[in-house]
């Protein structure tokens, strides 16, 4: 009797062993959804594969981030990626940079003193953000 108990733990561990790998690999981790919601256009065509980084306007440390999808929309993540990003009423800055395809951005969009990107952020609607004249590749 002690002999198949043996046997029991062992091939059950045998196999714990086996398995867990592909159960572990599923587990990794997931993206953070549900932030404030934006959409990035130039001349009301989406901008792709862009960083958006948003600061108060008083602070030189950002808030949080979001890279826009293939449509140009986005949800803020908070800068230490530990969950969304609500926004609260307030004024903002927000600079872009390229993380994707090439697309060329105007050197004042990519620093947070020059970027002409400058709002106030009153409710929880769609931050609609808008480069125009942007040429994309």
């Amino acid at each position: 009797m002690k002999l198949s108990v043996q046997l029991f733990s062992r091939s059950f561990m045998v196999t714990w062993l086996a398995v867990m790998p592909a159960v572990l690999s599923g587990c990794g981790q997931r993206p953070i959804t549900g932030g404030t919601s934006g959409a990035l256009p130039t001349d009301g065509n989406p901008i792709p594969d862009v960083l958006v980084h948003i600061y108060l306007t008083n602070a030189d440390t950002s808030l949080g981030y979001a890279v826009t999808s293939g449509d140009g929309t986005f949800e803020l993540v908070a800068q230490d990626s530990t969950g969304p990003l609500y926004l609260e009423p307030g004024s903002y800055i927000v600079v872009l940079e390229s993380v994707g395809a090439p697309t060329d951005l105007p050197a004042e969009y990519l620093d947070r003193d020059s970027t002409p990107l400058k709002m106030e952020w009153a409710s929880g609607d769609v931050l609609e953000l808008n480069v125009p004249g942007l040429t994309l590749n």
